[in-house]
């Protein structure tokens, strides 16, 4: 019984639920969840995202040997260390489709440079990029297009290879979306319609404010080396108010820069870094539709989709820093202060031991980065209090539960922490072969519609860090 689509949206279109736009990630992570229904979901994606990191490592050997594999090691080290908490909950499906975005945008470099049997890999990885985040759309879909486009004008000067990759890479495209299609065929409405309506009828952050954003991201102190906002409302609002107030002329003069330097680069046949400025300067444009689309009621969602912006600034200032380099390289070269050849090589050859002890010092600090901030990482809106008090009321709703399906209603506060605490205990006792179904409507979609004149199990849930209970009450 595969899903056909992916998890349920925070949006919804009239009395219709909206969910994401395909079940890539369900898939990936069926058979830890058929092995381990309780923690299957957070190692399977853990070996997801090391397998997806381990190809985005390798896109870079494939376009600068040592250094390319050391300059994409880095750039994920540094967005671990800034946002830890990708790491540390990467079953989220927003932390899982933004380490995929990673990839997506090594394995585009590759392509573009003319190695054009990647391109299979690039849809690959983009798909699950747009399945599992559908607000990921635009800066995934640009780089898979994009790379198809610089990759075909560049093949016969690298691989000269035949039309295989086009047709094995549309095959998979194919394969992957079979589901969302089938379900659009035979739904009305399909799920493909709704999120277009729902992305269609809401007033949007706009093109101004996604340009003060890019500004923020890209500047000389980026915001994103801030921790996300967390706190109560307010706190959280003025933080993510913070991450769109950046300067505009920033953000718009660094499109014009990376523009000139992949021209540049072109004309003097410098073309890897040619290609890498443009594909930068299509991820930032995809990071400024991203923002743009955002609706103004959701705008609070900017703090954790935001982070994809991280990735646009660490990638602008790699090619800003490469660019330099090569204008620095040129000018000594010209000057006669060092040798296009051998001495070029011996620098190079110096700088692996130093680029070595870096990576090993980065990963050491993520290391200890992370073990402080399990506690502070919220792994939901409602924090560690709600995902104890999920264990604890699980087992007590465990207890009491009848067999078949049940009413699941929560006796407590109406807030984030009661909804957080109903959600995981639900999805806990579905582990354990029980059938819960919610009181609260949001769960339809996704655990069925309460039995009218059922049984219910009623959790006493005080607030955080209050005992539990739970008890059966044979009629609703």
């Amino acid at each position: 019984h595969s899903p056909l689509l992916g998890h349920q949206m925070a949006v919804s279109v009239g009395t219709h639920a909206v969910f994401g736009p395909g079940p890539l990630q369900s898939w990936i992570l069926a058979v830890p969840v058929r092995i381990d229904p309780a923690q299957g979901p957070l190692w399977g994606a853990v070996l997801a995202v090391v397998a997806a990191i381990a190809v985005a490592i390798e896109a870079g050997w494939a376009v600068g040997r040592w250094r390319g594999a050391a300059t994409i090691s880095g750039a994920i080290l540094v967005l671990a260390l800034v946002r830890p908490e990708v790491v540390l909950d990467p079953v989220w499906n927003v932390w899982f489709a933004l380490i995929f975005l990673i990839t997506t945008f090594a394995a585009a470099l590759v392509v573009a440079t003319g190695r054009l049997k990647w391109w299979p890999i690039t849809v690959v990885v983009a798909g699950v990029v747009v399945q599992s985040q559908a607000a990921f759309v635009p800066p995934a879909a640009a780089l898979c297009i994009a790379a198809l486009v610089l990759g075909a004008v560049a093949r016969r000067r690298v691989d000269g290879s035949g039309l295989g990759w086009l047709a094995t890479g549309l095959g998979v495209g194919v394969v992957l979306w079979t589901a969302p299609l089938v379900q659009e065929i035979t739904h009305r409405p399909g799920n493909l319609s709704l999120l277009a309506q729902a992305a269609g009828t809401k007033s949007s952050v706009g093109t101004s404010a996604a340009f003060r954003a890019l500004g923020g991201a890209t500047w000389i102190v980026p915001n994103w080396i801030d921790p996300l906002p967390t706190g109560g409302g307010s706190a959280q609002f003025y933080g993510v108010a913070g991450l769109v107030d950046g300067p505009a002329w920033w953000g718009l003069a660094v499109l014009l820069v990376l523009t000139v330097i992949g021209v540049a680069a072109g004309w003097t046949g410098r073309h890897t870094l040619a290609i890498a400025a443009i594909l930068t300067a299509v991820l930032a444009l995809g990071g400024v539709v991203m923002v743009a689309s955002i609706p103004i009621s959701q705008f609070l969602v900017l703090g954790y989709l935001g982070v994809a912006l991280t990735l646009v600034g660490l990638a602008v200032w790699v090619t800003f820093a490469w660019a330099v380099g090569e204008l620095a390289l040129a000018f000594t070269v010209r000057a006669g202060i060092i040798r296009p050849d051998a001495d070029l090589r011996t620098i190079v050859s110096w700088t692996r031991l130093p680029a070595v002890l870096v990576l090993a010092g980065l990963s050491a600090q993520l290391v200890a980065v992370g073990l402080v901030r399990i506690e502070s990482t919220a792994p939901t809106l409602a924090g560690w209090h709600a995902v104890r008090s999920a264990d604890r009321a699980s087992e007590a709703a465990a207890r009491v539960a009848p067999r078949g399906a049940f009413r699941l209603q929560m006796d407590g506060p109406q807030n984030a922490f009661t909804f957080a605490v109903e959600t995981g205990v639900a999805y806990q006792l579905v582990t354990r072969g029980l059938d819960p179904r919610p009181s609260t409507v949001v769960g339809y979609p996704t655990f069925g519609r309460p039995p009218p004149d059922g049984p219910t199990v009623v959790v006493v849930v005080p607030g955080p860090g209050q005992p539990i209970s739970a008890y059966l009450r044979s009629r609703s």
